[in-house]
């Protein structure tokens, strides 16, 4: 019962640390992100592309 335990625990700290490496990964894309001029900075803001715009996929209803 003991060693259930134990692995419980290590399994548990395995996931923390995982998650933390997720949120960093998340938190560093997002600073590289903000910190890219955006594409045509000059222009109107009506005329900056939007999300479906940058991935080139359009969705069809």
């Amino acid at each position: 019962m003991r060693w259930l335990m134990i692995v419980l625990l290590v399994s548990l700290v395995a996931l923390l640390i995982a998650a933390a490496g997720l949120a960093r990964h998340i938190w560093v894309q997002h600073e590289r992100i903000r910190s890219k001029p955006a594409a045509g900075a000059g222009e109107a803001p009506e005329s900056a592309s939007g999300p479906a715009e940058k991935t080139g996929v359009e969705r069809k209803i």
